[in-house]
């Protein structure tokens, strides 16, 4: 398999333009789309997956000196987006395999860390499975990694372990030996793992978003990355994970406006009391349809503002981060906003001929349904509003000063 994105690790490599990454991400999602319909009525997403790991594009952020482009995360963040559009299951594998792809660089071993770029430049892919079922909430961990002779055992059981079919890694996350989080990179052939591909959520089934069990696993010690705090998620994955469901989000928005336009371009078919020739025609459905793009746009440019700015933070511009974290707030909100409505009006502007099965409109919504469901947007806007008025508190206590009596 040809990787566009990397050469051998003793070869010099030029980062690849933004425009060559789009060009290779709108080919690949020129293939998907041929895919979506059938995948979602089969709820069969190999072909898809299979798709991905020829396109080269899962070498993006391997470091230049371990053969890859070193992309950047306005490359991510561009990618995840396009191929969203076309099934934003599939682009969902995508943020464990990045976000996690980064994190490789936090292992202790040379070797570890060489074997994990050689396969990810291979085009295999790194799942994740953090969440579990049962807790107070999805990240109160009752899996256990505990210290055993040169390595670890780990044990447990995982819910949405996200992207674990098909995989040739998964990233676990559990309660270490000194009471903190351990993360553990596993093959998903080891002895004692158990993939169950049992994910029924009503969209992103091509997510393999399914149950992981692991039963008495071992780890080598080189596979580990022992305390696994705000310290070094916010390094290699926090802010980076949040902002690809942000591009997921705005890719199906705008997947969906892509159809929804097609559809009122080409329909010769005209609501009964319209005065006008052609579905194309009402000035009604033009406005609607202005707005709902303008929306979108308003939201891609964000996105992009922020993925630079993801870049400058990470690029140790430690003064950008109070701005990243306010953009990220207001993109993922915002995104998630703008998926569900636009997947959401679609519908009514081709009227009941959308609601026909056979064309799977409706993964769109189901899709931005299922994936907003990640992280409250309420919670967005409420995080945002308060950051804004600590931000503003000590200038307006400055410049206003209560009157002396």
């Amino acid at each position: 398999m040809s990787n566009p994105f990397g050469t051998s690790a003793n070869a010099a490599v030029v980062i690849s333009p933004l425009a060559e990454v789009t060009a290779t991400s709108q080919r690949l999602k020129r293939e998907l789309d041929a895919l979506a319909v059938t995948s979602d009525q089969k709820s069969s997403y190999q072909a898809a997956r299979a798709k991905l790991r020829d396109s080269g594009l899962l070498g993006l952020r391997v470091p230049r000196e371990m053969g890859g482009a070193g992309g950047t995360q306005e490359h991510v963040i561009a990618v995840t987006r396009i191929l969203a559009r076309a099934d934003a299951g599939i682009a969902q594998l995508l943020q464990p395999h990045y976000g996690f792809t980064d994190t490789i660089a936090l292992l202790p071993s040379a070797q570890a860390r060489h074997r994990l770029y050689q396969d990810v430049l291979n085009g295999e892919r790194i799942a994740n499975a953090a969440s579990e079922r049962g807790g107070k909430h999805s990240a109160d961990f009752t899996t256990t990694l505990v210290p055993e002779g040169e390595g670890y055992r780990l044990n447990g059981r995982k819910y949405y372990a996200t992207g674990s079919i098909g995989a040739r890694w998964i990233t676990v996350i559990g309660k270490g030996p000194h009471g903190g989080q351990t993360l553990a990179y596993v093959p998903t052939d080891a002895a004692g793992v158990t993939l169950q591909d049992d994910w029924n959520g009503l969209g992103q089934r091509g997510s393999s978003s399914g149950s992981l069990i692991l039963d008495a696993v071992k780890v080598p010690k080189d596979y580990i990355i022992p305390l696994w705090d705000a310290a070094h998620r916010a390094r290699a994955w926090h802010e980076s994970g949040r902002l690809i469901h942000a591009a997921i989000d705005l890719g199906i928005a705008e997947g969906a406006l892509d159809w929804g336009a097609h559809a009122v371009a080409t329909d010769q078919r005209i609501p009964f009391e319209s005065p006008y020739r052609l579905l194309a025609e009402d000035p009604v459905l033009q406005y609607q349809m202005g707005i709902v793009s303008a929306r979108v746009r308003a939201v891609a440019a964000l996105l992009t503002e922020t993925s630079r700015l993801l870049d400058a933070v990470q690029q140790q511009d430690a003064a950008s981060l109070s701005a990243l974290q306010a953009a990220l707030e207001a993109t993922k909100a915002l995104a998630a906003d703008v998926s569900l409505s636009v997947s959401s009006e679609v519908f009514s502007w081709s009227g009941a001929r959308a609601a026909d099965r056979a064309l799977r409109i409706d993964r769109y919504w189901r899709n931005a349904r299922t994936h907003t469901l990640h992280d409250p947007v309420r919670l967005r806007y409420q995080e945002l509003g308060r950051s804004l008025i600590a931000d503003a508190a000590p200038t307006f206590s400055s410049t206003h000063q209560d009157p002396q009596p």
